[in-house]
C-alpha cells in the first residue's frame, strides 16, 4: 500500500501501471497516471515516478509526460526520481526522433543505478542501430545479462540487423514470453510482435509473420494509441500479400505515426511502403512515398536509405511518365470524389477528354483505377513538385 492513495486505496501510479501492462482502458490510465503526478508523495518516490510517466509515454502523452519529467528535473531531486525522470525525457525524445537529444541523455543514464541502467543500454544498443552502427551496438550490449526483457529485445533488434533473423526470431518470442509471465501484454511498452514479424518475414515465414502482425494489431487496438496501432497496421501491411488492398493499410499507418509524431519509425514505414508500391508497378507514387520518407527520416541513415529508393526508382522513370497540368488536375479533382461530369464542369472539358485524361494518369501512376488513385497518397503536377492531397 502507498501512503499517497490514502488508507484502503491503492496507489494511482500502480493503478495506471496495471492498466498500461495490460493494455486495456488508456482514459483511466492517463488519468491515474496524471493523478499520482499531482501527489507529492508520488513525485518523491521512484517508483510512482516511473510508472506514472512511463504510462503517459506509452499512452502517446508525450507532452505531458515531458512536461512533468522536466518539472521533476528542475525541482532538484537527485537520485532515483531524477533518474526516473531523465529516462522519461530519453524516450519521449526518442519516440519523436530526436536521436541527438535521446542519445546524450542516456550516456549520463547508463552510468545510473541498478533500475535504470539495463534500460539505458537496451536504448542505446537500439538507437546504434537505427543510426547504421549494429556493431557499435553490440559492444554496448556484450557482457550484459540478458535476463532483462528490453536487453534480451536489444539483443534481438542487432540480431535481425545483423542479418541473423532465426536469432533474432528467437530472441523477440523469448521477449514475449518473459514479458507474459510479468502480465505485461501491451504493445505500446514493448513491441516484440511488430518485431517478430519482421523477423519472420525475412526468414521466409509468412504465415508466422502474418499471425504475429494480426496479434500485434489486436492488442494495440485494444489500447489505442496511434505510434502502436500504426507500426501494428505497418506489420500487417508487410505480411499481407501484394494487392491493392494492402495499400490502404500503409495508408492508415501512416497517418497513426503522422499523428504521433513518431518520425523515426513514420520515415522507415514509408520506405517500406514505397517498396511495395514499386512491386506494384507503381514508380510514380513511389517516388512521392520515398521523398515524403526522406522528409521525415531524423538520421543521416533513414535520410540516405529514402535517397537511395528515390535515385533507383528515377532511374526507372522516363519523362513520359510525368503528369502533365492538365493531368495533374483531373487527378486532383478525382481524388477529392468528384464525377467526371463534374470535373468536366469544372475544367470546362468534355468528359470524354476528361476520361481519356484519367486513362493516362491511371497508366502513368500504374493504377487500376479511380479507387486506387484515391488511395494513394501523392499525386506528382510536374516534376519535382505534388499536387495538393484531397
Amino acid at each position: 500500500m502507498d501512503r499517497s492513495a490514502g488508507p484502503g486505496h491503492e496507489c494511482s501510479a500502480a493503478v495506471a501501471a496495471g492498466l498500461l501492462a495490460a493494455g486495456e482502458h488508456w482514459a483511466d490510465a492517463v488519468e491515474a497516471a496524471e493523478r499520482a503526478l499531482a501527489r507529492a508523495v508520488c513525485r518523491e518516490t521512484a517508483l510512482c515516478v516511473s510508472r506514472a510517466l512511463a504510462t503517459l509515454v506509452c499512452a502517446g502523452e508525450l507532452v505531458a509526460a515531458d512536461a512533468h519529467s522536466l518539472a521533476l528535473v528542475e525541482a532538484g531531486p537527485t537520485g532515483p526520481v531524477a533518474e526516473q525522470a531523465l529516462l522519461a525525457r530519453a524516450c519521449v525524445a526518442r519516440r519523436t526522433g530526436d536521436l541527438a537529444g535521446c542519445s546524450s541523455l542516456l550516456d549520463s543514464l547508463r552510468r545510473g543505478g541498478e533500475e535504470i541502467r539495463p534500460v539505458a543500454l537496451a536504448w542505446t544498443a537500439e538507437l546504434l542501430v537505427v543510426r547504421g552502427d549494429p556493431g557499435g551496438a553490440r559492444a554496448v550490449l556484450r557482457g550484459r545479462e540478458a535476463g532483462h526483457p528490453l536487453l534480451a529485445e536489444a539483443e534481438a533488434v542487432v540480431a535481425l540487423a545483423s542479418g541473423r533473423p532465426r536469432d533474432a526470431l528467437e530472441g523477440f518470442l523469448a521477449c514475449g514470453r518473459t514479458l507474459a509471465e510479468a502480465g505485461v501484454v501491451n504493445p505500446a511498452v514493448v513491441p516484440w510482435r511488430y518485431r517478430a514479424s519482421r523477423a519472420a518475414l525475412a526468414c521466409g515465414d509468412t504465415e508466422n509473420a502474418l499471425r504475429l502482425a494480426v496479434e500485434e494489431h489486436t492488442a494495440a487496438a485494444r489500447w489505442g494509441e496511434p505510434r502502436t496501432l500504426g507500426l501494428s497496421l505497418a506489420a500487417v501491411a508487410a505480411a499481407s500479400p501484394p494487392r491493392g488492398e494492402d495499400l490502404m493499410t500503409w495508408e492508415r499507418s501512416v497517418r497513426l505515426l503522422e499523428m504521433a509524431h513518431a518520425r523515426t519509425e513514420l520515415a522507415e514505414v514509408l520506405c517500406e511502403y514505397g517498396d511495395r508500391l514499386v512491386a506494384h508497378g507503381k514508380q510514380v507514387a513511389a517516388r512521392e512515398v520515398y521523398a515524403q520518407a526522406r522528409a521525415a527520416a531524423p538520421d543521416a541513415v533513414l535520410v540516405r536509405r529514402a535517397e537511395e529508393a528515390l535515385d533507383a526508382v528515377a532511374a526507372s522513370l522516363g519523362a513520359e511518365q510525368v503528369l502533365t497540368p492538365v493531368e495533374a488536375e483531373v487527378a486532383r479533382l478525382a481524388r477529392t470524389g468528384l464525377s467526371t461530369k463534374g470535373i468536366a464542369s469544372e475544367l470546362a472539358l468534355s468528359t470524354r477528354t476528361v476520361e481519356l485524361h484519367l486513362t493516362r494518369v491511371y497508366r502513368k501512376l500504374g493504377l487500376s483505377g479511380r479507387r486506387e488513385l484515391q488511395v494513394i497518397r501523392w499525386c506528382p503536377a510536374s516534376p519535382g513538385n505534388l499536387a495538393d492531397p484531397p
